[in-house]
């Protein structure tokens, strides 16, 4: 009796004929074609046998296979195939190269596609690692700028506390003219330039540097950027003097201010640009730079000479017209303040010296610590001149104070000198400058009258001061100037040193 093979359901659920169903072999029958197919897979599998496989050899392979470029011969597998109704065509060696070919093809197909997803992670690392770079890079720049702007302001800080203290270095002298309006301070009478005048090469090194910083950061409108720039060139040029200055001392020349140009032509040089203002010096320029390209400039040493210097005039006439316009701010401000203090320094008319001894003072001097007023002209036939004064106070940290004084408890303040801008734009004779004398004050033996007379159609104005030797030195803060309609007074106190 023969037996029938059941049916069978594949890998997707679909049933499957048995050898029973489609053939009428025998169950003998198959067991021989399973052992003819089971023949032919180990002859094509000897035949097709290599000495590698990708690689690999029997003798040198990670897996530790001694057969591993034999190939296996499922035994079960085959019966299962021929049972199911697998061809002896399957097992032939045509076959087996066959699926050879198609697994080397897989493994191909696979080996490319990882190789691709490498390419792809190593790719997207690196677009990771090159974002977090500019990512980290940004970071840091904003850190870095974040600190700057921290260093800016406190260099403001430190400026005002070192005005406050009466210590101020240069550049708190710069920023005061250019903040002193907006924070409230007194503003400086004279020009920004002067701060450059007396300061060695060590000095006006470390300025620069501080200069540099507020050229960087002080961005808030035009004119401050102007101002700097300014400063910037007018430091550059003073810093190159300064240095040739001390390279000629240095070699003990006799010609320790000659700057390479014949006398003559220095001096038509200075001539030329003398007394210019700032728009009249950039339209200068132009002019020059336009002759010497189009080659109508004749001498060429004269306009090239000129076209060096004339920087350093237009940043000083800038900074002129500048401090100007900022003083004349300050008047409109201050105008019509006349307030007491403590500390008072009275002016009087002349006619109120002669009458009362004791004087009976009409108008008041800026008194205090570094407090600023400015007094109201009269409207008679002589008018009293505006003025914007001060009084210079502070203590010295000699040896005597050291010892009985300490920060908490400060020594008192004494007057250190005075500061007298007295504005005559109208003056009559403007040929004559106004002078200065003094009157005895019989009040006080401590102070003196000190009296200013300019002429038509201003009265004399009088104010009183300590009465204590000056300093007559520019070093040492001296000047006396009338210059714009403005006369500047501004001297110090000799200071007497303490001995035991």
């Amino acid at each position: 009796m023969s037996s029938h093979v059941k049916s069978k359901r594949d890998r997707h659920g679909r049933q499957k004929k048995g050898r029973d169903e489609s053939n009428d072999f025998s169950l003998e029958e198959i067991e021989y074609m399973a052992k003819r197919a089971l023949k032919k897979a180990s002859s094509a599998a000897k035949k097709l046998k290599t000495q590698s496989v990708s690689g690999y050899s029997n003798d040198s392979n990670p897996f530790g296979d001694s057969n591993l470029t034999e190939t296996f011969v499922w035994r079960k597998k085959i019966e299962e195939d021929v049972h199911n109704g697998a061809s002896l065509d399957d097992f032939s060696l045509k076959a087996e190269r066959r699926r050879r070919k198609e697994a080397r093809a897989e493994v191909e197909k696979i080996k490319k596609t990882r190789e691709e997803r490498a390419v792809e992670k190593a790719r997207h690392e690196e677009d990771m690692a090159l974002l977090a770079r500019e990512r980290a890079r940004a970071e840091f720049q904003d850190w870095e700028k974040k600190e700057e702007e921290f260093t800016f302001d406190q260099s403001k800080i430190r400026s005002k506390m070192r005005l406050r203290q009466g210590r101020a270095k240069p550049i708190d002298i710069l920023y005061k003219y250019l903040y002193g309006l907006k924070d409230d301070m007194n503003i400086e009478l004279s020009e920004p330039n002067m701060v450059f005048k007396g300061l060695n090469v060590k000095d006006l090194e470390e300025l620069h540097n501080d200069i540099k910083i507020y050229l960087d950061f002080d961005r808030e409108t035009q004119t401050h950027v102007q101002y700097w720039e300014a400063l910037n060139v007018i430091c550059d040029w003073e810093l190159a003097e300064a240095r040739k200055r001390d390279a000629l001392d240095q070699l003990q020349l006799l010609a320790a201010q000659e700057r390479g140009l014949h006398a003559s032509v220095e001096a038509d040089v200075r001539n030329c640009l003398d007394g210019k203002t700032h728009e009249e010096l950039v339209e200068l320029q132009l002019e020059i730079e336009s002759k010497l390209r189009s080659g109508e400039a004749k001498v060429v040493e004269y306009w090239e000479a000129i076209l060096k210097r004339i920087d350093i005039y237009k940043a000083n006439a800038f900074l002129k017209e500048a401090h100007a316009e900022m003083l004349r701010r300050h008047v409109q401000v201050n105008h019509g303040l006349a307030e007491a203090s403590e500390e008072e320094v009275n002016d009087m008319n002349l006619s109120d010296v002669v009458a009362e001894e004791a004087g009976s003072f009409s108008q008041e001097l800026m008194h205090g610590d570094e407090e600023e007023e400015a007094s109201d002209p009269e409207e008679d036939r002589l008018r009293k001149p505006k003025y914007i004064n001060r009084v210079q106070t502070g203590y010295e940290w000699n040896k005597y104070n050291q010892t009985h004084y300490d920060h908490d408890n400060p020594p008192p303040k004494f007057v250190q000198g005075y500061k007298f801008n007295i504005f005559y734009p109208d003056l009559v004779d403007k040929n004559e400058s106004p002078s200065y004398d003094f009157v005895k004050d019989g009040t006080s033996t401590e102070t003196i009258l000190m009296r200013f007379k300019a002429g038509p159609p201003y009265e004399d104005i009088v104010f009183r001061i300590v009465d204590k030797e000056w300093e007559f030195s520019h070093k040492k803060g001296f000047k006396n100037t009338f210059d714009g309609g403005v006369l500047r007074l501004y001297f110090n106190f000799k200071r007497l040193r303490y001995r035991r």
